[in-house]
């Protein structure tokens, strides 16, 4: 078991846009300036705003953080709405909002079991992190892209293995497998003998193949969620996610806070059943079953 983290002191202040430039063929690298240092652990995000005033959004947005060193922040996003449109235009010594780092982060490392990381697209920040905060000899690491051309193969380096749905765009001095990236998992673990760990951010099909995956071979499971997220510190409660409680059954549940009370959860208290499902109500007072 691992114990909680303390989770490090956040900040809210303006960041300089340094840089802001696509890492692959649907993946971009935002980095930041800070106006004051700050810390974080692995699995932490921020939440960032456009300035000033009429570029701003109503409401923030998250953003996975990939790395912080001192005022230097760097994030990884894909281009899917408006709003990430909007931080497509940015340039440098554009301003933008920073509130963080936010949420529940990954597990400190604790012990010599090996780790298995399965990152998704913009899943990689996350995984990522840990690898370069905790990594140590023996792990694997797998990253799952669209196609050669959507994989950031600059920020891979040879302890990433790489899967594609489509063999198209790989670089000739580099090999991707062809599959899901949970399969290339597998494959890698397949002669890893003892208990090991699987962490994974992703796409809630990757995140229940790693689930899958880390139960048929007995390893711990901790999963970061993508969720959509208002306030980003468990206020408007937009971003629950089913948990379960203890109960007579296990189909008792609560709902909790990804930005808070996550976005890291260990895969085993996910309420499967529920998540990912259209929202429903918290059970009433006197009970906590969920109606099938």
């Amino acid at each position: 078991m691992h114990h909680e983290p303390q989770r490090p002191a956040g900040v809210c202040c303006t960041g300089r846009v340094t840089a802001n430039a696509a890492v692959s063929t649907g993946l971009i690298r935002l980095d930041l300036e800070l106006e004051m240092p700050a810390e974080f652990l692995p699995g932490q995000f921020a939440m960032l705003n456009p300035q000033p005033g009429s570029a701003a959004f109503v409401f923030n947005r998250p953003f996975s953080i990939y790395g912080i060193d001192g005022q230097a922040v760097s994030f990884l996003y894909r281009i899917v709405g408006r709003g990430t449109a909007a931080m497509g235009e940015l340039v440098g010594e554009d301003r933008v909002g920073f509130m963080g780092p936010l949420g529940r982060p990954f597990p400190v490392r604790e012990d010599d079991r090996p780790a298995l990381l399965l990152g998704g697209g913009v899943g990689l920040p996350p995984v990522a992190a840990w690898l370069e905060r905790w990594g140590r000899d023996g792990d694997l690491a797998c990253f799952g892209a669209r196609d050669g051309g959507d994989a950031p193969w600059q920020l891979l380096d040879a302890r990433w293995g790489v899967s594609v749905d489509e063999v198209a765009g790989v670089p000739e001095n580099r090999t991707a497998f062809h599959g899901r990236v949970t399969a290339l998992g597998a494959d890698r673990v397949a002669g890893v003998k003892g208990p090991g760990l699987v962490l994974a951010c992703g796409p809630v099909p990757l995140l229940k193949a790693a689930r899958d995956l880390a139960r048929d071979i007995a390893w711990e499971c901790w999963l970061s969620l993508e969720e959509h997220m208002g306030c980003g510190y468990g206020v408007c409660k937009g971003c629950v996610v089913p948990v379960r409680v203890d109960g007579p059954d296990d189909r008792t549940w609560r709902n909790a806070t990804c930005c808070d009370e996550g976005p890291v959860f260990a895969a085993a208290d996910i309420a499967w059943e529920r998540y990912a499902l259209p929202p429903v109500p918290e059970p009433g007072p006197g009970t906590m079953e969920a109606k099938p």
